[in-house]
């Protein structure tokens, strides 16, 4: 499919029938409606474990740091998509700004989807290690080392974005993100995977002579471990319906036009849906917020 203004073909062709306009604009507010509680509800996340000091363990750090991707996604993603779904209304008409609209666009999803995943990574192994060795856990992991972590890993991703995409040429540059992409898909599930068979193997080695501080710890790690496995199973989740239309561009070029917009939307879910799940599955973060809502 020939490319319009310079968009990619991928987008496919863009309608401008009554039908078309009226998908746009649910889309629009379903967007508008999604950035917004997306933004609020992460920041109050972050603000939440900030002043409040029993929360400020290595682990909630690091979902803070994700809460932190997640904010981005509200407030300057979902916020671009709105502006280039909007523009590319005109491209039929007038090709002016649309490469460059679509690029921030583009250039912000890449920056925020990766540093959603490289988040779930470090939890993962975050997570693994709590469980492989819960007493040396408790006693090394600490809150200084996961701020530094959580910065780093900030830092370093958004330069490997810039690098990614303006400094590479495209063929490296796709191998690079194929690379990511393979870390992305499989690192997490295995340090899972590890983490559960590191679970089953102090059951059968502790058994009945279990100490009650290993007892409670294990326990504490297994629920969190829990939670931050359905946080990362929800983002995994929300990217095959994207993917999966290039499959329906080539048979259903008009139903694409429609269902495209859609599936793009469904990456930002994980982003809105983060904040419900760390309030309805973290006692501690629910009465810590309640609290400062009292002051």
């Amino acid at each position: 499919m020939a490319a319009i203004c310079g968009i990619e073909p991928w987008i496919g062709i863009h309608r401008n029938d009554t039908a078309a306009y009226l998908n746009d604009m649910i889309l629009v507010t379903v967007n508008g409606c999604l950035a917004i509680f997306s933004f609020l509800s992460n920041l109050v996340i972050i603000v939440t474990v900030i002043k409040t000091p029993s929360l400020q363990k290595p682990c909630n750090i690091l979902l803070s740091n994700l809460a932190f991707a997640d904010c981005l996604t509200g407030v300057i993603v979902q916020t671009m998509f709105i502006v280039w779904r909007l523009f590319l209304r005109r491209a039929q008409q007038s090709c002016l700004h649309q490469v460059l609209v679509f690029d921030i666009y583009y250039t912000l999803q890449v920056l925020t989807v990766g540093l959603s995943f490289v988040n779930v990574i470090i939890i993962s192994f975050d997570r693994h290690y709590a469980l492989d060795r819960p007493l040396v856990y408790i006693t090394r992991a600490t809150k200084k080392g996961a701020f530094k972590v959580a910065i780093f890993t900030n830092i370093i991703w958004l330069l490997l974005t810039i690098v990614l995409l303006f400094a590479l040429p495209p063929v490296k540059g796709f191998m690079l993100v194929t690379t990511f992409g393979v870390l992305f898909l499989v690192v997490p599930p295995v340090n899972y995977i590890r983490a559960l068979l590191a679970i089953r193997r102090h059951n059968a080695q502790l058994g009945d002579a279990v100490t009650l501080q290993m007892s409670v710890v294990l326990q504490r790690e297994k629920r969190v471990a829990l939670d931050t496995c359905i946080v990362a199973g929800l983002l995994f989740a929300s990217l095959p319906p994207a993917f999966g239309m290039s499959i329906v561009q080539k048979r259903y070029p008009r139903l694409h036009s429609v269902l495209l917009p859609w599936s793009l939307t469904m990456t930002f879910i994980p982003s809105c849906a983060n904040p419900v799940i760390y309030f309805v599955r973290f006692k501690n973060m629910r009465n810590a917020f309640k609290s400062i809502i009292n002051i």
